[in-house]
């Protein structure tokens, strides 16, 4: 099991379908982010992220566009404010789209620390796409 995937199971609890799709998002997410130093404005998860997600699971794109949307929401749906706090790093009343949780959930397995306080100290990562290291 992979980190992404342990990291969406601790938060969904013990669902069946859609976490290994979802898991293979997000570490694609983490890849473009910090290996390929893609700027999170500019990566278009319907462009970038779906479509490898499609290949790496072979299942049509439409496919995992729906699944990836609905674990995205359910994921939000389960966070508490504790939670929230742990992943995200601040209180929002929502997301604006359910591909707001790759972000934040990538952000989370690459520094074990919430979106926005690694934005908070490298507010490069959203706009030039300068991947930090790992603390």
């Amino acid at each position: 099991m992979t980190k992404e995937e342990i990291l969406i199971r601790s938060i969904l609890g013990p669902i069946r379908g859609g976490v290994r799709t979802f898991a293979c998002a997000v570490e694609i997410t983490s890849r473009l982010l910090f290996e390929e130093d893609m700027a999170q404005d500019d990566i278009l998860v319907t462009k970038h992220v779906y479509p490898e997600v499609a290949r790496k699971t072979e299942k049509s794109y439409m496919a995992v566009a729906r699944q990836l949307e609905r674990m995205g929401n359910l994921c939000w749906d389960r966070l508490g404010k504790k939670e929230r706090d742990l992943y995200i790093g601040k209180q929002l009343r929502d997301i604006r789209a359910p591909r707001d949780m790759l972000f934040y959930l990538a952000f989370y397995c690459h520094f074990d620390k919430p979106y926005y306080e690694v934005l908070e100290e490298n507010p490069e990562l959203l706009f030039r796409g300068k991947s930090g290291k790992k603390n």
